[in-house]
């Protein structure tokens, strides 16, 4: 009879101090005023149905090839070409935590940025896109170009006073 006494008020003694921590540690939360972060944001989230990828680009396409080959400064089926050349090099997997940014959209954004030096703020807005998230995967396209069109691509080397000089 004693043991399950003891047993009693050590449960109720746990009890009581794991509800005295959780009060402990919320007030302590909220006294340093965390706030939890979010993953992406609601509107970055929205980037599928929203962003300029799934929206102007489709509807210039199908329905005013001048105005889609004036932003992106390339023909429809030139876009789509280098697109299946370069997909597989800047196409990343979804995970559980979100999905990756289309390599199709990567390509736009990067083609946009080439071909107007529009400022990332700018793009983040029309393609919800973070800023940050741009600089990491615009060199990425570059390069992935840069490999697909070697075969197109000159370029010149002079050598003045020992330096090399890319024309």
């Amino acid at each position: 009879m004693s043991q399950q006494i003891i047993a009693n008020c050590v449960n109720t003694l746990s009890d009581e101090l794991c509800k005295e921590l959780e009060d402990i540690l919320e007030k302590e939360k909220k006294k340093n005023g965390k706030k939890h972060r979010i993953w992406i944001r609601n509107w970055i989230n929205r980037r599928s149905s929203l962003g300029a990828s799934s929206t102007l680009l489709e509807e210039l396409k199908n329905e005013d090839s001048s105005s889609y080959r004036n932003h992106l400064r390339m023909e429809v089926h030139q876009f789509e070409e280098l697109l299946s050349k370069i997909s597989n090099d800047i196409q990343r997997q979804d995970t559980h935590m979100r999905n990756a940014i289309p390599a199709k959209t990567k390509l736009e954004l990067t083609l946009r940025f080439l071909a107007t030096g529009d400022s990332f703020g700018s793009l983040e807005y029309l393609y919800r896109i973070a800023r940050s998230t741009m600089c990491q995967f615009i060199p990425e396209v570059c390069k992935a170009i840069s490999n697909a069109l070697k075969d197109f691509i000159q370029v010149s080397y002079i050598l003045y006073l020992n330096k090399y000089y890319i024309f």
